[in-house]
């Protein structure tokens, strides 16, 4: 008796001094591909990481997990493929032909929770958007292939990813996701119901070698190797003309067609949600700044600039523009509400002339009634959207965080001394000929 309780004691401490992150029980297959599409779709939220209980009442245990924006799009198939008892798999960035999975065995004696956990930030501090098209491939386009659970990735150039919650039915993308986190960063993801543009997703590289565009998850048998081995691997996408990639994609996951009032509420909602984040992001600037007099090195500067920030909000912006001038072109605007279109006229004053020349006349916007997206950008200051775009177009806005507060939003022109003074990178100026 006490021998076969020894020999239970030993089976027990070998077991808990080897243990996987978590024991897998099942396989991917289509059933579980399925229902993971589902989960994506009804609890992938915003919130995911920053509410403190579940639905349920209980503990989140995923809760203060600080992720950037590749972070984000693991984390959801880990997660997933955890909850289930699945299999999670990926190629390892720092050694050829060797792969990281749920079976490491490098935090025994914890809970299984912490061993997830840990598990997360390992995958956080190795993996990147340079790994993510070694653990992916591009798809063909359509509502069976590009859908929740996929991810959207841009080139190397400007390193971004995206999670796809969901393909609306008007063919357009639900993306989850989040920017480059400081120490003080928010435990929030972020989304948006429209498309990137297409030349910044693609930047400097419009091929399918690029890793870029509309992707989904290698199998374990498709790992280190080429990238055309994986099932259901298709170039499709990249042979579509640039200019013509976002309304020719859109028109293949389309189910029905959006109004006029709809698609201007959609984008309005995009760059308006762009324009607030924005707040968040230069306040940790700011923050940074008032605890540290030194110049910047380039992996700080990088967390708490926003060159790429605001070009996607420009970006937003521009789409917006071309929406209203395509509306008033076909239909002279009469699908739109009063209310909308007095809140457009306010953003784009001269919307039949070009963006630059709009923008040479637009005077400084006060916030009225038509005022849309009004935000408080710093103590005691209010902004419009109208506003903020006169401003990003005027080229007012700085995304160089050794600036103050007052050149980050436009107030002053910058650079400032100390801006002057610092080294910088990757500066953004707004192309005016993007029509």
């Amino acid at each position: 008796m006490l021998r076969s309780l020894l020999v239970s004691v030993m089976l027990l401490m070998g077991t808990t001094a080897n243990a996987a992150v978590w024991t897998e029980v099942n396989e991917w297959s289509q059933t579980y591909e399925d229902r993971y599409a589902e989960w994506v779709r009804t609890e992938w939220r915003t919130d995911f990481f920053s509410r403190k209980s579940l639905r349920n009442g209980q503990t989140n245990p995923y809760y203060g997990l600080r992720v950037d924006c590749a972070d984000t799009v693991y984390s959801m198939r880990i997660i997933f493929a955890y909850e289930n008892r699945l299999p999670f798999v990926a190629q390892d960035p720092t050694a050829a032909g060797k792969t990281i999975s749920n079976k490491m065995s490098r935090w025994d004696g914890q809970s299984e929770n912490q061993r997830v956990r840990n598990f997360l930030w390992y995958i956080y501090g190795v993996m990147s958007t340079r790994s993510l098209p070694n653990d992916t491939y591009p798809v063909a386009i359509n509502r069976n292939t590009i859908r929740s659970g996929g991810l959207m990735a841009t080139s190397k150039k400007n390193h971004h990813s995206w999670t796809i919650k969901e393909i609306l039915p008007i063919g357009v993308p639900y993306l989850v996701y989040n920017s480059v986190v400081g120490a003080n960063s928010g435990f929030g993801l972020q989304e948006r119901q429209s498309w990137p543009n297409p030349d910044w997703v693609f930047e400097g590289d419009y091929s399918v070698n690029s890793g870029a565009g509309f992707r989904y998850w290698r199998p374990a048998s498709a790992l280190n190797k080429p990238v055309w081995q994986s099932p259901g691997y298709s170039d499709e996408q990249f042979k579509i003309p640039l200019n013509k990639w976002v309304r020719h994609v859109q028109s293949r996951l389309a189910l029905r067609q959006e109004t006029d009032d709809q698609l201007v509420a959609r984008l309005i909602k995009t760059t308006c949600s762009g324009f607030a984040d924005r707040v968040t992001s230069i306040n940790e600037g700011l923050d940074y700044l008032k605890r540290n007099n030194k110049c910047m090195d380039y992996a700080t500067y990088d967390t708490y600039s926003t060159p790429n920030r605001d070009r996607r909000i420009f970006d937003d912006f521009m789409s917006l523009r071309r929406a209203y001038k395509e509306i008033l072109q076909i239909n002279g605007g009469n699908q739109l509400s009063a209310s909308t279109k007095a809140q457009l006229d306010k953003i784009f004053p001269a919307i039949s002339l070009s963006a630059a020349q709009e923008t040479s006349r637009m005077a400084a916007q006060a916030v009225t009634s038509a005022s849309v997206c009004v935000v408080d950008y710093l103590p005691g200051r209010k902004m419009d959207l109208a506003e903020f775009k006169r401003r990003l177009f005027q080229g007012l806005i700085s995304n160089n965080p050794h600036d103050s507060g007052e050149y980050r939003w436009g107030e002053a022109r910058g650079p400032s001394q100390r801006a002057r003074t610092c080294q910088s990178w990757d500066h953004w100026a707004p192309d005016l000929t993007q029509e």
